[in-house]
């Protein structure tokens, strides 16, 4: 499936001989035009300080899915259904894969990635994952 949207998580179906097929990458921008449909894509993982930012055609790409059990034991924020904000650490994933989509929020970015954390008092929340 073809990216839509900003924020998803892409890599390419087909890459060429010198590239790492298990490369992926954000899309940071669709530019649709009906004739060139391109996007802006930035690759993950890197370690760059800085990554460089790609326009390739968008037919090029395809959106993969990703898994959320890497999360389990990790200290992360959370963002519950009332926005407030929870740091603890992550005890469940409310699925193993899934097509991510990012959106910048007011405070960082946020994620369709549901998880239960339990703070430092043990009291366990349920939100969606946030990113700073």
């Amino acid at each position: 499936m073809e990216p839509t949207k900003e924020g998803q998580i892409v890599k390419f179906h087909t890459p060429l001989p010198d590239e790492n097929p298990n490369q992926h990458y954000v899309v940071l921008e669709l530019k649709i035009d009906g004739q060139r449909d391109r996007a802006d894509i930035r690759p993950l993982g890197t370690n760059l300080p800085f990554p460089g930012i790609n326009t390739v055609k968008l037919s090029d790409l395809e959106v993969v899915a990703v898994s959320t059990n890497d999360l389990i034991g990790e200290f992360v924020t959370i963002q519950k259904a009332d926005y407030s904000e929870v740091l603890g650490k992550v005890i469940n994933v409310s699925e193993q894969k899934i097509n991510l989509d990012l959106s910048k929020g007011i405070t960082g970015v946020e994620t369709n990635v549901w998880l239960t954390v339990q703070d430092k008092l043990g009291v366990k929340h349920v939100g969606t994952l946030v990113v700073r």
